[in-house]
């Protein structure tokens, strides 16, 4: 398989001056690079982008010169032209290095699905572009196969076809042989590597997850993760070969079921397939198929920057990067976006039209990087940078606008908050087309409504990320905090109580971490488990219950919990000084209050 890439990615003497890749996944002296995250069978948007940034012609066929163009994966599903994507993108790889050009693309978790057999967004397109290579004899086989392991058992002959025939609409087959391991498309992609590296920029699908830190980039490619992709499909079609698995079988289901069926296996190969069988089991545990594998991975994409900058900082590191490119996460604002100083740049911008985004591509020339859109092909913007949202809220709002929005908008309705929230009032407001929730806090207990606005301010003064928008307002003469709500959450006592079921993309472990690092930065003694809100959709957690923050005690408390502080924010904490402080606070807290976060800083820092 390695010998196949080399071949594949050899430069030609005309170009080894300019760019050279010494290995299919790691190259240098590229002058100009496109990158081009999630298609999802989008063909007239895919191409749309690749005649915007010049890499093809109106006929379609390369003419990006030199550039390379790297693709992040997820070319298919979903949309109806993935067939034609990926034979798109296989002639402009055959034809860029005549010019002096590549096209290298990795592999997204969607591919990786459809090589393993999970087809759940595969839409009725995938299989028409397959059933002219489907005859009747491996149907009827199908159909034979799954009667005998008991699927459509129970339904007479009739009957049973029809349900088979809507299960597995024709050249339903023919495409999973044609991604399987032997198969035309399935070999194509298999060839594929997970991370590649074009003059030191990282190019990935998902992320880069804390076990890349222990990785290196052949590894990756060859050995480890891209090793347990190779076998994990030999023996999945091997399985399904000797019929201890059905071609249908659920990922879930397959290590069980194969093993099941291995007790009454008679057949003389027995050996060879129980063998399968154990690697199916170990590689079925592989990070390739989990959120702690670079093609699910969200965490880079979403995870507070506190504390994940410190991961992708380990992994640029020892994978010799300065930055990376990510695909997987659509951006809020569908606009290619940047997090971490720059360290990462996210471009999905949901291609797709039903995903309601825009065909996009970064151009990254020396250390110049522009965004390029189909739509604006003459524009030629720097990517955005991340804006704050903490919280679930109405359109694309930034954090900044919504300040404004709570500031002025008008209030439509006014009631009791649900409980713990007693004592203060639950607001509709609205400004325009915008409508949304905010609390009122006027009388927490024990403790200072203003201490609410202070632990937002001081939140965004160190990029913490987890307190909600709160800002000053007097509402029928009584001055008090008014926070936005967080919709679509759950509180934390609600989530221990009754076993509630997250997202995982950000490890919560980590999350409060950085909350107990707050915490004792703030000296909040009242942190409970209701006063913290984990997002249904994200699990990203918030932090609420602010009111007896801010003492003027200098030290940490000795009955909570040391937190860790890891690179990142020890480099936040120490740009605290009184001057910043009294700005961003000076308002709601006095100077006894404000000489003791410093102190509680120079404390979590370890200085005497």
């Amino acid at each position: 398989m390695l010998a196949g890439w080399l071949a594949v990615f050899s430069v030609p003497p005309a170009a080894r001056a300019a760019a050279q890749c010494e290995q299919p996944w790691s190259c240098t002296g590229v002058a100009r690079i496109v990158a081009i995250g999630d298609v999802h069978g989008a063909l007239a948007e895919y191409e749309s982008i690749l005649r915007a940034t010049g890499l093809i012609d109106a006929t379609g066929h390369w003419a990006g010169g030199e550039s390379f163009l790297v693709s992040t994966g997820d070319l298919i599903d979903r949309g109806p032209g993935s067939s034609a994507v990926i034979a798109l993108l296989r002639r402009l790889e055959a034809e860029a290095p005549a010019a002096g050009g590549r096209v290298l693309v990795t592999l997204g978790n969607h591919e990786l699905m459809n090589l393993t057999g999970d087809v759940r967004y595969a839409v009725a397109a995938d299989y028409a572009a397959f059933a002219a290579k489907e005859g009747e004899a491996i149907r009827a086989t199908a159909f034979q196969e799954m009667r005998v392991h008991g699927e459509f058992g129970g339904l007479a002959d009739d009957a049973a076809r029809a349900a088979f025939t809507r299960k597995y609409p024709r050249g339903w087959f023919a495409r999973q042989q044609a991604f399987g391991a032997a198969g035309e498309v399935g070999r194509w992609l298999l060839a594929r590597p997970l991370v590649v590296r074009v003059n030191g920029v990282l190019f990935t699908h998902g992320g880069l997850p804390p076990g890349l830190a222990t990785q290196t980039l052949e590894a990756i490619n060859t050995t480890s993760l891209h090793q347990d992709l190779l076998d994990y499909t030999s023996a999945w079609h091997a399985l399904i070969a000797a019929g201890l698995l059905d071609p249908d079988t659920d990922d879930d289901e397959r290590v069980a079921l194969a093993k099941e069926r291995l007790t009454a296996y008679a057949g003389t190969d027995r050996e060879a397939v129980a063998a399968a069988v154990a690697t199916l089991e170990r590689t079925d545990a592989s990070p390739i198929h989990s959120v702690a594998g670079p093609l699910w991975y969200r965490g880079t994409a979403m995870c507070n920057s506190a504390f994940e900058t410190d991961t992708v900082s380990a992994v640029l590191g020892q994978l010799a990067g300065t930055s990376v490119v990510i695909g997987h996460t659509i951006t809020e604002t569908k606009r290619i976006t940047t997090r971490m100083d720059g360290r990462v740049t996210m471009i999905d911008t949901g291609m797709l039209p039903a995903l309601h985004g825009q065909p996009s591509a970064l151009v990254i020339e020396g250390d110049a990087r522009s965004a390029i859109y189909a739509r604006t092909p003459a524009e030629r913007a720097v990517p955005d940078p991340e804006a704050r949202r903490v919280g679930d809220r109405p359109g694309a709002l930034t954090d900044d606008q919504l300040e404004g929005f709570l500031a002025q908008a008008d209030i439509v309705a006014n009631e009791s908050p649900p409980l713990p929230h007693a004592g203060n009032r639950w607001l509709t407001l609205r400004r325009g087309d915008v409508s949304l929730h905010a609390l009122f806090i006027t009388a927490p207990e024990p403790g200072r409504w203003q201490n609410e606005v202070a632990a937002y301010r001081l939140d965004r003064l160190l990029g913490i990320d987890m307190v909600p928008v709160t800002v000053e307002r007097t509402i029928d003469g009584r001055p008090g905090a008014l926070q936005f709500w967080l919709e679509k959450a759950v509180s934390a006592a609600v989530v221990e109580r009754d076993h509630v079921r997250l997202p995982r993309w950000c490890s919560l472990e980590s999350q409060y971490n950085l909350m107990r690092a707050f915490d004792a930065l703030t000296g909040n003694p009242a942190r409970r488990a209701d006063n913290v809100v984990i997002g249904r959709d994200d699990g990203l957690a918030r932090l609420i219950g602010h009111a007896a923050a801010f003492p003027t005690a200098r030290r940490l408390d000795p009955r909570a919990a040391r937190p860790a502080v890891g690179p990142e924010l020890a480099r936040r904490l120490r740009t605290l000084d009184a001057r910043r402080l009294a700005g961003a606070l000076g308002p709601w807290l006095d100077k006894a209050q404000l000489r003791a976060i410093l102190a509680r800083r120079d404390a979590l820092l370890g200085k005497p």
